[in-house]
């Protein structure tokens, strides 16, 4: 599914008045969860996981075109952990 597909659900599920309407929930709830992780907290969302922050350190990697050493930044990514329940439902 898509962010399309997912405002089209989205809006059948909570009987949103428009597809717009529909669009800006989602929305919402993508920024919501981007800028609190961006700001160092974490999202925990019952039944689904945990959203959060993790530094990723800086490292040598090689080209696999020239075999040549390259450097890797370190940077700042976003972790998903499923909760238990979101775990079991994938193992049905």
């Amino acid at each position: 599914m898509n962010k399309a597909g997912l405002i089209e659900e989205w809006g059948k599920r909570t009987d949103a008045p428009s597809k717009t309407a529909a669009k800006r929930g989602v929305e919402a709830f993508i920024d919501i969860i981007v800028g609190t992780v961006a700001a160092g907290g974490e999202v925990r969302i019952g039944g689904l996981g945990v959203f959060e922050r993790d530094y990723r350190e800086a490292r040598e990697a090689r080209n696999p075109n020239t075999n040549e050493v390259v450097e890797v930044p370190g940077k700042w990514v976003m972790r998903f952990r499923p909760s238990t329940a979101a775990k079991a439902a994938l193992n049905k």
